[in-house]
């Protein structure tokens, strides 16, 4: 766990001004949406459901591009060659992208019961849809990594936005898991008063990032680097 979390953070130094701009996003989306007074209700809702979908893009496209981009600057054989194994490794990459989605979470849900306040209404709608975008974000983290292990960068990521973009689809449909998570995610109103049981749908969504990422260890190991370049 020391060395992954040491990876890690050499990670997000890289990519700190990136990372930084995500992070302050709901701030100033916020700022602009209250200049002038109270915001009209509807567009407040419609601003959070964006910041939750682009939350969640942020997860599956930095997850997609990470592997690729340490395997192009070679730095990937100088790290497996101080005994990281690769499952360490991959662990490294799925915390490198969630992380930041768990600081541009806090802003999120700041900046949004500060609107609440400004609109005199309740706030509970906005800590449901923080705590489902949490979760999700380890699922789509885990499916991420392990499509970047298979395929190009804009592929992957693409996949990846696609995998959940079918759970959005299939949540409609009243699948479980994921699928019911996103839709509650993307139902949920500011001042929700019936809130959700989801914590069937949490174990479930836990669970299948965690497979999602056993199979893209298990793929890892067997597999030869693929080294840009040689």
């Amino acid at each position: 766990m020391t060395k992954a979390w040491l990876i890690t953070k050499r990670l997000l130094w890289q990519n700190r001004w990136l990372f930084l701009l995500l992070i302050l996003w709901p701030y100033v989306m916020a700022a602009i949406l209250c200049f002038g007074g109270a915001p009209d209700p509807d567009d407040v809702l419609w601003m959070l459901h964006q910041e939750c979908f682009a939350g969640l893009a942020l997860v599956a496209v930095t997850g997609s591009t990470l592997l690729g981009n340490e395997q192009r600057s070679r730095r990937i054989v100088m790290v497996l060659s101080r005994a990281v194994s690769r499952p360490q490794y991959l662990f490294s990459l799925l915390m490198t992208a969630w992380l930041p989605l768990a600081l541009y979470v806090i802003g999120f849900v700041v900046s949004g019961i500060f609107m609440a306040g400004l609109l005199n209404r309740p706030y509970q709608g906005i800590l449901v849809m923080a705590e489902a975008l949490i979760l999700l974000g380890v699922w789509a983290g885990a499916i991420s990594i392990f499509w970047s292990i298979l395929l190009p960068q804009i592929v992957a990521s693409i996949i990846s936005m696609g995998c959940i973009g079918l759970a959005v689809y299939i949540g409609e449909l009243g699948w479980i898991g994921p699928a019911r998570l996103l839709r509650v995610l993307f139902a949920t109103t500011i001042s929700v008063k019936n809130i959700p049981t989801i914590w069937f749908d949490v174990a479930l969504t836990l669970l299948a990032g965690a497979v999602w990422f056993a199979a893209a260890s298990w793929i890892f190991s067997r597999r030869d680097l693929n080294l840009l370049g040689d």
